[in-house]
């Protein structure tokens, strides 16, 4: 009884979500599942669940609505005039021991919420359901079209790389002529036009061995032997020297 109760509350709770205040539904829909477990007692037969269909269903009109759900609106303080706003004008639930369904208008097809229901050969009931509905409670619709990531959508050219790879560019640099094209990658040209053969020549830095490096001047790339070296006076010269200048 719990599954088909829980399933007829939230197919009819499901009009007055985003139009009522979400925790005034919420206790609604706690005193119908209340008030149809209390009207069921006594009237749930699984052995035979045809019987007592009539007394199990939930009516829902213009001028009158299930008392259940009357009860329900006090209690949580709707007003009914406000639900039955909402509600479709002519809605009736039958929930029946292992399968729930419903109808909308006076003369509208019956569908099925829920069916749990077997045949004296072990196959589930064929009967004609409306799947999209049906599919409410068990969580998935199965007239989805399968979903397909946008990769596989691509057009097959998505797969041409449109750069070159590394030799077409070794090719490229090591060749003079600029009508050159590169090697053509994943079966189409990389591009059109041709490529720049130029390519820019790094200026060659002087290098040293240690040896080298020994014989130059600290901060400068010049050998010590290019450097002129002062002239050195004998002590003769000096003497002269400093007798002259004092």
């Amino acid at each position: 009884m719990h599954v088909e109760v829980s399933v007829a509350l939230n197919f009819v709770i499901s009009y007055l979500y985003n139009k009522l205040p979400r925790r005034r539904v919420d206790m609604f829909g706690e005193e119908v599942e209340k008030g149809l477990k209390k009207k069921f007692e006594g009237h749930w037969y699984p052995d035979q669940p045809f019987k007592g269909s009539g007394f199990r269903c939930i009516r829902i009109s213009i001028d009158k609505m299930d008392y259940v759900l009357t009860n329900a609106a006090h209690a949580s303080g709707l007003d009914i005039d406000e639900v039955k706003e909402y509600l479709p004008n002519e809605l009736t639930v039958w929930i029946d021991p292992h399968e729930v369904s419903y109808r909308l208008g006076e003369k509208g097809v019956a569908k099925i919420l829920y069916s749990d229901r077997k045949d004296d050969d072990g196959l589930e009931s064929s009967l004609d359901a409306d799947k999209e509905v049906q599919s409410v409670s068990r969580g998935f619709n199965p007239e989805a079209q399968s979903f397909k990531p946008i990769d596989s959508l691509a057009s097959p050219q998505s797969n041409v790389s449109l750069s070159p790879s590394p030799n077409a560019w070794l090719q490229a640099a090591s060749s003079t002529s600029p009508s050159h094209q590169p090697s053509p990658v994943n079966g189409a040209y990389a591009s059109t036009s041709p490529v720049n053969s130029f390519v820019s020549r790094v200026p060659k830095q002087t290098t040293f061995t240690a040896a080298t490096f020994a014989q130059t001047k600290f901060g400068s790339t010049k050998l010590k032997t290019q450097a002129k070296r002062p002239s050195r006076l004998s002590p003769t010269e000096m003497g002269a020297f400093i007798k002259q200048r004092s």
